[in-house]
């Protein structure tokens, strides 16, 4: 069984995870049971990025990205 910690930043996320919950899609445990079972041990420390990690990650740049902004043209 893949093991996730999950950060919730939006309250909808939440009811849609505990509706997945109840649909036996998911299973939910608090990081405090989670904790107990492996003898009150940290769980283990997350593995720094290596470079090249994000190859990929952007599928898609504007040609004009690096363009000055119309908005600043006051300041240049």
């Amino acid at each position: 069984m893949l093991t996730f910690e999950v950060e919730i930043v939006d309250p909808k996320v939440e009811v849609t995870l505990r509706e997945m919950e109840r649909e036996s899609r998911i299973k939910l445990k608090k990081l405090s049971e989670t904790r107990s079972k492996n003898g009150g041990k940290k769980p283990a420390e997350k593995q720094p990025l290596k470079f090249g990690a994000m190859k990929g990650l952007v599928l898609y740049m504007a040609d004009d990205f690096d363009a000055p902004l119309e908005d600043f043209e006051e300041y240049m």
